[in-house]
Parts: structure tokens; sequence; C-alpha cells
């Protein structure tokens, strides 16, 4: 620390006051006993004839004493024991909903996981399939273009066939057209004169 700084001392922690627990007298320990079980018309009955003994003088001093340890001890353990029970149930409520929710995720997680490897085995299914028809087709493939050069040769001769036959229609048309120019010029022939019979010659 550097010289000159003032170090203020921590406080002390209070001393916790000394709390004692009083004894509960014996009127107190059956009306909570009471209450707490749920017997009101026994509490009230009770509660009538204690203040009416107790008007008459007729309690003894033991008797609205101090209600002994052994008997509160018992009623604080079986108070504990009652809240413990209550926190049991509670906590295997809610185990019994952690492992209804643990199933369920464990279901789908093995859907999924089940869906996962079929979806899997299809693509390895279908990667085969197309390696498969990817060789299928390329053995065809030379014979696919032998036929589309047939094609294209036989296409281009068809083509030349039918320009031939377009020409000598062409020619064929020009032909009968001279003819028939030359046919209509051609002067008209006269018929020839009948020729006499030959005399037979009489046999010797």
């Amino acid at each position: 620390l550097k010289k000159g700084m003032h170090v203020e001392d921590e406080p002390l922690p209070a001393e916790k006051p000394d709390i004692r627990e009083r004894a509960e007298v014996v009127d107190d320990f059956i009306r909570n006993f009471l209450r707490k079980i749920g017997l009101n018309q026994t509490l009230e009955m009770f509660q009538k004839e204690w203040y009416t003994l107790q008007q008459e003088g007729k309690l003894k001093e033991e008797d609205v004493g101090a209600v002994p340890d052994v008997y509160l001890r018992n009623q604080y353990l079986r108070d504990e024991v009652k809240t413990m029970k209550e926190k049991v149930e509670r906590m295997e409520s809610i185990a019994h909903k952690a492992r209804t929710t643990w199933d369920k995720f464990r279901k789908e997680r093995d859907f999924h996981k089940m869906h996962h490897k079929r979806v899997v085995q299809e693509k390895n299914k279908v990667i085969v399939d197309l390696k498969r028809l990817k060789d299928h087709y390329a053995n065809y493939e030379p014979t696919l273009a032998a036929m589309r050069k047939k094609y294209e040769a036989a296409m281009k001769e068809k083509m030349m066939m039918k320009l031939e036959r377009d020409r000598l229609r062409g020619r064929v048309a020009a032909l009968e057209a001279h003819i028939a120019q030359l046919e209509s010029i051609r002067p008209q022939q006269e018929p020839e004169p009948a020729r006499a019979p030959k005399p037979k010659v009489a046999a010797a």
C-alpha cells in the first residue's frame, strides 16, 4: 500500500441474537393439531369447554403447562416427514415428466435417424443407377454418331435426288413444248395417188 493511504478496518459481522423457542402450552398444541387436520367443529367445542373449565377453576397447573419436549419433537418430525413426502412427490412428478419428454425426444431421434439412413440409401442407389445409365449410354454413343451421319447423308442424297428430279422434270417439259411447237409448224403431207394393179401372167 502507498504511504499515507488510510485503511479502514472492516466491520465485524453482527452477532446473531439468541432466539429461544418458547415451549408450547397444552391448549395451543391441541388447537394447532385440530386446526391442522381440519377438525373445526371439534376445535370450537374444545375451546368452549376449555374456557368453561378455566373460568370455573377446574384446570390444574399441570393441565395448562407446557407440552413435554417429546411430543413437540414427535410433532416436528411428523411435519418434517410430511414435508419430505410432498417434496418426494413433486420430484417424482418432475422426474416422470422428464422421463416422458426424454422418451419422446428419443423416439423422434430414432425416427429422424431411420429417415436419414433411408435417404442416404436412396441417394446411393440413385448414384449407382446414374453411373450405370451413363456407362450404358456411353457404349451407344458411337452407334448414335454413326446413325446420325447416315441420316445426314441420306437426307443430303434425298435432297440431291429431289433437285435432279425437278431438273429432269423441267427438261421433259421443255422437250414436250419444243415437240409440240415443231408439230404445229410442219406442213400437212398430201395423200399418195392409188397405183393400178399389175396384170396377171397366165401359166404356160
